[in-house]
């Protein structure tokens, strides 16, 4: 898979801006500033966008206009116009299944629950690379789940999310393909959460 564009979910409208469920949209803005870019809106696309350089060719970037459950819609739109494959594209995309600050790679899978992802599924296909961004787990379970993802991220979780080298992710898909980066990002993503598992232990003995 040659990477040519990459997408953030979530959705557009200033109250949505700096919720979980913009996680993805957040990320690519980072992307886009640690390449020397910023989105600006094409009319053309209907999206926030801009083009990057990168070692093997240009790259797309893209947050669409609309909401979180008509990305498959708007994506399938984009990609028709860009004249790019369905496994020619990557999503940015919040995940509550990974602790804040985490990365996992994926290609393929359920949608999880995560409608963006439902509907890009439904329009698309399922070729396409999810880099899934970790937004924590619901803190009740009795907790209603579009209640918590369109909640605003906590100060310390935007700045954990700001600080992600979403760059660093990208590059090695560009670099060394999907796969081999899948295996790369995954293996840091277990080692830091075991490390953090530890450490909290470690806090939780100290105290008793």
């Amino acid at each position: 898979m040659a990477l040519k564009f990459l997408a953030g979910l979530g959705n557009s409208g200033a109250e949505y801006a700096l919720t979980r469920h913009n996680a993805g949209a957040i990320a690519l803005s980072v992307f886009a500033e640690s390449m020397g870019a910023e989105l600006r809106y094409d009319k053309y696309l209907r999206a926030s966008s801009a083009k990057v350089r990168t070692p093997l060719g240009p790259l797309v970037l893209a947050f669409a206009e609309g909401y979180m459950n008509e990305s498959g819609a708007n994506l399938q739109r984009i990609i028709g116009r860009l004249g790019f494959r369905v496994d020619e594209f990557a999503v940015l995309c919040d995940d509550i299944n990974l602790e804040v600050g985490r990365i996992k790679l994926s290609v393929g899978g359920s949608a999880g629950g995560h409608n963006g992802l439902a509907d890009i599924m439904e329009h698309c296909g399922n070729s396409f690379a999810r880099v899934r961004i970790g937004v924590g787990a619901k803190p009740d379970k009795r907790m209603d789940l579009a209640d918590y993802v369109l909640g605003r991220l906590p100060e310390s979780d935007l700045s954990a999310l700001r600080s992600l080298d979403i760059k660093e992710c990208v590059m090695l898909m560009i670099s060394k393909g999907v796969a081999a980066a899948q295996n790369l990002v995954n293996r840091r993503c277990r080692a830091d959460s075991a490390s953090a598992r530890e450490s909290a232990n470690g806090e939780a003995r100290l105290s008793q």
